[in-house]
């Protein structure tokens, strides 16, 4: 499926990239003052390099014209020469002048403020049916070409304008006349009332700015009641297309922008050289080179070269080559290079090259080569090779370097460190840090500030000084260790770690503890189990005694002078074989918390 959808985005590709190459589109400059049609033409097709087929008396040859056109296309010098009276063919490397069949005839006037009589400017004055629209000037002005029907009947059009009440106007048909209009300024109390076009939000965007004019996008505010349905439309830019400039008004089932497009929305496939941009919703697939905007909700398929944005949501596929954002949730999965964000939930994949931002509950996998962060609630996985951070987690974090949470319920396993408010849940790594736990941290150094803190002293059979550090909370703790024998002779040092878990009277620890006896080449490893009770004498210290059972593993004995040979005294140990020993043994000592 996949496949074919390619081939038919290839196939469609070429047919626009053949159509944007026919003469029409082609771009030429002619400056000529009262000079006959026809050395106007020969001026165009020299730029153009193709051939006009025309009757010279159709075109009026002889006619002296004058035109200004600078960088402009074939069809638009075309439709200034013959004001819509020549209808065009192109064929090859010829383009055919014929008679044009239609009739067209010209309504003009002054649209004024009905209140004050002023002149209003950027007031939209169209026709919803023909899709003709255009805007007055700053003295109210506005001149409409209309096509004549073949049953002479009236033309409605409509002014409208943001704030003000629209107005109807009835045109009869035919023949060229001025007519004005009076509109009147919204009541106060509509304006309380009436939902100021949610859609229009589109214009708003950075993208919006910078790739509509400030008459489309008031255009759009203007029209924000008025929208139709097409079949199709083709557009070079936003405005210049088959639907003129109500191309924002109109939702098309198929859309081709060969650089821009600017609709009201889609209900089919868009395909765009450039950008695509929608006031309101997209259903099915859209594609552009650089962005798609769309200010409604998207369904289906959407990628760009560049970046993606929804301002609504957007439940199947966004890919972008740099990024995606959607500013409520998304169900799907978004793709991106870069950076992916969304207001909403997130129930699917966000993968995202740098980092992926959501402000709301995820439900899916988040992965980020640098980092996740989400503001609410995480129920499946984060994972990023720098860092996570989460307001709620029940999910999974994972991270290279550091996992931050408000609220663990679920697992944090991180590289180096781990950060929580409060723990309900796992905490996987070197460092983990709980304002309060009630769950499980592991790791070499386990934090719970409002948890469990204990310094310990004591005395084993095997190193006469020792101390400790626990920290974490009774359900698990994790241990520092370090331990000495300073007597001549009977040098030993030790330094570990270990975890352990307290009851109300004992402690069960298990811990894992290099041994150096003067020489590092020769290192042995002990590990331990040991239980201790406990008894309180003091507000603050406890003393603790208890058995312990030690396997020693050790390639070689270093037997160097001053230090322990024999392991763990002078009673020695038993032997698995020449490498493992194992020996019963003992600790007290007093506890400080």
């Amino acid at each position: 499926m996949l496949r074919q959808l390619f081939l038919f985005v290839v196939l469609l590709c070429g047919v626009m990239c053949s159509y944007a190459q026919g003469n029409l589109s082609k771009t030429v400059s002619v400056t000529m003052t009262r000079q006959p049609i026809s050395s106007v033409l020969d001026a165009i097709e020299i730029q153009g390099d193709f051939h006009f087929s025309y009757v010279r008396e159709m075109v009026h040859a002889d006619s002296l014209v004058s035109v200004r056109a600078n960088h402009r296309t074939v069809k638009q010098v075309l439709d200034q020469l013959f004001q819509g009276s020549v209808a065009y063919k192109d064929a090859g490397n010829q383009l055919m002048l014929q008679p044009n069949k239609e009739k067209w005839f010209y309504v003009s006037g002054h649209i004024t403020d009905g209140s004050n009589g002023q002149p209003l400017n950027n007031a939209s004055v169209y026709e919803g049916v023909q899709l003709i629209s255009t805007m007055t000037n700053d003295q109210g002005y506005y001149r409409l070409r209309l096509r004549e029907k073949e049953r002479p009947m009236p033309v409605m059009l409509t002014v409208s304008k943001e704030l003000y009440k629209d107005t109807i106007m009835m045109v009869a048909s035919g023949y060229d006349q001025d007519i004005s209009a009076s509109i009147k300024p919204a009541a106060p109390i509509t304006l309380g009332i009436v939902d100021v076009n949610q859609y229009s939000r589109v214009s708003d965007t950075w993208f919006g700015k910078v790739f509509l004019s400030s008459k489309q996008r008031m255009q759009s505010l203007n029209l924000s009641r008025f929208f139709a349905n097409q079949p199709y439309q083709t557009s070079l830019l936003p405005g210049l297309g088959t639907h003129g400039k109500l191309s924002s008004q109109v939702v098309n089932k198929i859309s081709v922008n060969f650089i821009g497009g600017y609709t009201a929305g889609l209900n089919g496939v868009e395909i765009s050289g450039a950008f695509n941009i929608d006031q309101k919703d997209v259903r099915f697939a859209q594609f552009a080179s650089l962005f798609n905007l769309v200010g409604g909700k998207m369904e289906g398929v959407q990628i760009a070269g560049l970046h993606n944005l929804v301002i609504d949501s957007v439940k199947g596929l966004q890919a972008a080559g740099i990024s995606n954002i959607t500013t409520k949730g998304f169900v799907g999965v978004q793709l991106s290079t870069t950076y992916n964000g969304a207001n909403g939930e997130t129930r699917g994949l966000g993968a995202s090259g740098i980092v992926n931002i959501y402000r709301k509950n995820s439900y899916g996998v988040m992965m980020a080569g640098v980092g996740n962060m989400n503001t609410t609630t995480i129920q499946g996985v984060q994972a990023a090779g720098v860092f996570n951070m989460a307001e709620m987690l029940k999910g999974v974090q994972v991270a290279g370097v550091v996992n931050a949470a408000d609220t663990t319920e679920g697992v944090q396993v991180a590289g180096l460190i781990n950060v929580t408010r409060v723990l309900k849940g796992v905490q996987v790594g070197v460092v983990n840090y709980a304002d309060s736990s009630d769950g499980y941290s592991i790791g070499v150094i386990s934090i719970v500030r409002r948890g469990y803190h204990q310094l310990l002293v004591y005395n084993t059979e095997l190193l006469p000084f020792n101390l400790a550090f626990k920290s974490g909370n009774k359900k698990l703790y994790s241990l520092i260790i370090g331990g000495a024998s300073f007597m001549e002779g009977s040098k030993a040092y030790s330094f570990g770690y270990g975890i352990g878990k307290s009851y109300k009277d004992y402690s069960v620890e298990i811990t894992e503890q290099n041994l150096y006896l003067g020489s590092w080449e020769m290192v042995g490893t002990m590990a331990r189990l040991q239980t201790a009770w406990n008894k309180e004498i003091g507000k603050n210290a406890r003393i603790f005694i208890g058995p312990a059972f030690t396997l020693y593993f050790n390639s070689k004995d270093a037997n160097v002078e001053g230090y322990k040979s024999r392991l763990p005294g002078p009673y020695g140990a038993f032997k698995f074989n020449d490498n493992l020993r194992y020996w019963f043994g003992w600790h007290v000592g007093f506890s400080f918390f």
